[in-house]
């Protein structure tokens, strides 16, 4: 028997390729607007966006004040002159047709789908997830998907996964495994309300967080045995 009837899988970083996403976006962008554009403006963008939505895990900041501050501070970072809100609509429309996989996902989701119920839980702009997910290859295996910017409350907090069992039919939670990249957000938020967690951490991230999974891998791969008590 399996160790689990449920794989809730989180988005970015976890099945989608997130940094290429990201920088097929930003490239486009900027030269929509006849903008220089290279490694350092991705670096700063990602030095600027990710403390940001910590912020918004958090609650401290809303998503349409993130989407337009990022590029605010970007703006200001680069020293060049811009419309913030023009900058950050394009920029959603380029990321929203980003939907590339990171190696092994399309074969772990298309494996596991066959005697397992699949979810996606993603903090995220809805426009952009639904677009990504729509075009994606692996939206047929998912019964349920669960977007932040649509319920208005984001991983980790309680009520996000709380609509999450709601939409998956309320199963036990001892059937329920959460994997995700973050531990801020995707374990944090299971280990609260009492799933078993995998952190997936392709990297080798040292674990510095006084969160705890239930397991690690390094290699989507490694889910099999988990997911199957193999």
């Amino acid at each position: 028997m399996n160790r689990y009837s449920w794989i809730v899988f989180d988005a970015d970083g976890t099945l989608f390729d997130y940094e290429r996403a990201e920088l097929g976006a930003l490239a486009r962008t900027f030269r929509q607007h006849g903008l220089p554009f290279d490694s350092e403006v991705q670096r700063l963008f990602g030095e600027i966006n990710r403390p940001l939505w910590v912020e918004f895990e958090q609650g401290r900041v809303s998503t349409e004040r993130l989407r337009i501050q990022r590029f605010e501070e970007l703006a200001e970072a680069l020293g060049v002159d811009l419309s913030a809100s023009v900058v950050s609509d394009d920029y959603l429309l380029n990321l929203g047709a980003e939907c590339a996989l990171l190696p092994g996902a399309q074969e772990v989701v298309e494996d596991l789908s066959s005697d397992h119920d699949l979810a996606l839980a993603t903090n995220g702009i809805s426009a952009v997830q639904r677009s990504r997910f729509s075009a994606s290859s692996i939206k047929a295996y998912f019964k349920a998907l669960v977007i932040s910017d649509e319920i208005g409350f984001a991983k980790p907090d309680p009520e996000f996964f709380r609509e999450l069992f709601s939409r998956m039919g309320i199963p036990d939670l001892s059937d329920v495994l959460m994997v995700g990249d973050s531990l801020s957000s995707d374990i944090a938020g299971g280990a609260g309300i009492g799933i078993d967690t995998c952190w997936f951490n392709p990297s080798g991230q040292p674990h510095d967080s006084l969160v705890k999974p239930t397991y690690v891998i390094n290699n989507l791969a490694e889910i099999f045995e988990i997911a199957r008590g193999a």
